[in-house]
């Protein structure tokens, strides 16, 4: 028995899932669901459509440093807390033992984490729709139609629906593989696009031109504004780490190589992310086709399809370098069900989801969660529907995602602060800095919280409505309702928060015994 299962039995939970995870793994699955190929591929019309290159990559150094706070809080919790259930696990357990206020963090944080973890597999495979829409663009010159993009989206979930049945031990494969694709590819194509691109932009072009009021189409008059809003693309990329304490049951020494992976993959994609946006912005041809060219908008296709074109007359290569980010979102969609559904799966386990007993059965074959993956499946696909009548779709389900994972990282990092005393660190300690990133990471996330549920087009109509509100507003107060129900029906008479699940309850009292080693 490693430290990892020996902590989770102390916690009062049975061994159930096969711990095929190594620190590589584990790292590999955060890393590629953070995905900096997919994330800044996919989402740079988010950030150049405001402010242009300066928002795309003063926006990234931003969030990169604010998200690190985020990270290095919530590896000193799994550390502790090393448990499938992630956030939601980690609010029970930190908060004080008064009446059912531990129930009542964990039900919430449940449910915010569980719209964030549908949220970002419905924004993930949305981006690999859209990516797969430019290459079919540039190819043929057909732009798909609203009910193309959903059925491509519907068959790239099924997809990987099907992959996740497969056993732990082919997943962990395929995080590895996707890891070293996401990091080597990044490297690739920032040398790649810059050596075949015949000129490059200016040094204050990419650093310093900002494209303001006066020029965004969005409407938004305040140029801090536009630069906030632009700013999604970065932290809509910066989701999906706490993948690493999802996957925690399945991982060797969880206690020390999840806290580590949720580190190592935040800092890996920061650097990675920043050295492709800088080669991308300096390998833009002409900045006045980039949302208007062949591309049909999708700014990294056209930068790309560009710098072949001005070359060599065709931008027929720029479909060969289009491939290296198509395998990334591919892989990335794959780790973003398999973590999404270790979370429904560990809820359901604990009688926070109705029909938790089918939610929470593991296959006895391949030892994995199948009925939570499917489940995820056909609630991303329902989240991807609005698509069909919305030109801001994508903002706005990256806008959820984006909301829904940060408030229920904050509420376990707020309830760790000011509940310090009855916090027993695990072998990743932060010490007398905890305190202080906490902080920063709880304002940060009260910060992002509000910028992202504003409007981002203007005016505001049917089609420009950012829903993200709406659904981040549905979901609190159906938490709240569910919660408070009279007559025995309400969540705070029969959810007790977590449910330990060992029948031997010697291991309940058992103590965690691994020594805090400060970073």
């Amino acid at each position: 028995m490693d430290s990892g299962e020996e902590r989770l039995k102390a916690l009062g939970y049975k061994q159930e899932l096969r711990r095929d995870f190594t620190l590589v793994s584990n790292t590999a699955i955060s890393f590629s669901i953070i995905s900096t190929l997919l994330g800044v591929t996919g989402s740079l019309p988010l950030a150049y459509n405001n402010g242009g290159a300066p928002t795309a990559i003063w926006g990234w150094v931003l969030v990169s440093g604010m998200t690190m706070t985020v990270a290095l809080t919530m590896a000193e919790i799994v550390s502790s807390l090393p448990s499938s259930g992630g956030p939601y696990f980690w609010a029970t357990h930190l908060a004080p033992r008064r009446g059912k206020l531990p129930a009542f963090a964990g039900w919430l944080t449940g449910w915010f984490n569980l719209l964030g973890q549908v949220a970002i597999t419905a924004g993930i495979d949305f981006s690999l729709t859209n990516h797969i829409a430019c290459m079919w663009a540039l190819g043929n010159g057909h732009i798909l139609t609203q009910k193309e993009l959903l059925a491509v989206y519907g068959v790239i979930l099924a997809i990987h629906g099907i992959v996740n049945t497969i056993s732990t031990r082919i997943l962990a494969w395929i995080a590895t593989f996707s890891a070293a694709w996401h990091f080597v590819g990044a490297m690739v194509l920032a040398v790649l696009i810059p050596c075949v691109a015949p000129t490059h932009q200016s040094a204050s072009f990419v650093f310093l031109e900002f494209q303001g009021a006066d020029v965004t189409a969005s409407g938004i008059t305040n140029n801090a504004y536009i630069f906030f809003v632009g700013m999604l693309m970065a932290q809509f990329t910066f989701t999906g780490y706490d993948a690493c304490g999802h996957m925690s049951e399945e991982t060797k020494s969880a206690d020390k190589t999840a806290a580590w992976g949720i580190v190592l993959a935040v800092g890996l994609s920061a650097i990675s992310g920043f050295i492709y946006i800088i080669a991308l912005m300096f390998s833009i041809q002409d900045p006045t086709d980039l949302l208007t060219g062949s591309a049909n908008g999708y700014v990294a296709g056209q930068i790309m399809w560009d710098a072949f074109l001005y070359r060599y007359g065709t931008g027929v290569g720029a479909m060969g370098a289009l491939v290296i980010p198509l395998v990334a979102a591919f892989c990335c969609g794959a780790t973003s069900v398999a973590s999404n559904s270790r979370m429904l799966w560990s809820f359901s386990r604990d009688r926070g989801v109705p029909g938790h007993r089918l939610w929470s059965s593991v296959n006895r074959l391949t030892g994995t969660p199948i009925n939570a993956v499917w489940a995820m499946v056909i609630f991303a696909f329902i989240l991807g529907l609005p698509m069909l009548n919305s030109t801001v779709a994508f903002s706005a389900v990256v806008s959820i995602s984006t909301i829904g994972l940060y408030i229920s990282y904050a509420i376990p990092i707020a309830v760790r602060l000011f509940n310090a005393k009855d916090f027993q660190p695990g072998p990743f300690n932060l010490g007398w800095l905890g305190p202080i990133i906490a902080t920063i990471a709880i304002l940060w996330v009260s910060f992002i919280t509000i910028i992202f549920v504003l409007p981002n087009v203007y005016p505001v109509t049917y089609q420009t409505l950012n829903y993200a509100p709406v659904a981040v507003g549905i979901v609190l107060f159906g938490a709240l309702f569910a919660w408070i129900l009279p007559c025995g029906f309400g969540a705070k008479d029969w959810f007790k928060g977590c449910r330990q699940t060992l029948d031997d309850s010697a291991h309940n009292k058992k103590e965690y015994s691994a020594e805090p080693k400060s970073v």
